[in-house]
């Protein structure tokens, strides 16, 4: 599955916050690698970046995904270890 297949399986969103939890979710269980930077899911669901920002950080703050910032490259995301098995 490509990128472009990614995108035609997400719905169409007008803000970030209309992102339901179960499809980022889904979008990192099938990206190529464990994590994910916010451009990707950016690109994935149609938001600008610093949009998608602010909703993956909801969701570490909610615990559903975990985060650490690589000094001059930008954030990166994975799934906490205690929800990679819930259903969302």
């Amino acid at each position: 599955m490509d990128a472009e297949d990614d995108r035609r399986e997400m719905p169409d969103c007008v803000s970030e916050a209309e992102i339901p939890t179960s499809d980022i979710v889904e979008v990192i269980r099938r990206a190529p690698q464990p994590v994910v930077n916010t451009g990707y899911l950016a690109e994935r669901f149609g938001v600008p970046p610093e949009a998608m920002y602010q909703r993956l950080e909801s969701l570490t703050d909610a615990g559903v995904l975990e985060h650490m910032e690589v000094q001059e490259r930008g954030h990166l995301w994975w799934q906490s270890l205690e929800t990679e098995l819930d259903e969302y």
